[in-house]
């Protein structure tokens, strides 16, 4: 699937976030439907960045953490650890935290859409 297909059905009737006043709301309507309507797609573990290479600023993968260093001194490159992984979601998509998100340096940024809520 591509990232188009999927923008269309996520924004489709059936997938789409529904309207709400607050993120109480939003919240409620999260929970109460979490288990109809179907199951929502997530696509992750995709490795790479949208940040073209030479590209220095707000570059994901030139961030310049203590994590660059296990690259560095040992020639060890870590999927998703020591490099930039993408993940796409819809409504009612979640991410959870991850071990190596609380144990390591995380850094989660949105390209597209709406913030996790």
């Amino acid at each position: 699937m591509t990232v188009d297909v999927l923008k269309k059905l996520a924004e489709s009737r059936k997938y789409k976030t529904p309207s709400f006043v607050d993120y109480a709301d939003l919240e409620r309507k999260y929970w109460k439907t979490i288990m109809y309507n179907g199951c929502p797609l997530y696509g992750a573990d995709v490795s790479g960045s949208i940040t073209d290479k030479d590209v220095n600023v707000w570059n994901i993968n030139k961030l310049g953490t203590i994590l660059d260093f296990v690259d560095r001194d040992y020639g060890l490159r870590i999927e998703g650890v020591n490099t930039a992984y993408l993940y796409f979601g819809m409504w009612k998509t979640s991410f959870p935290w991850h071990t190596e998100d609380m144990d390591l340096y995380s850094i989660n940024y949105i390209h597209y859409g709406s913030p996790k809520s």
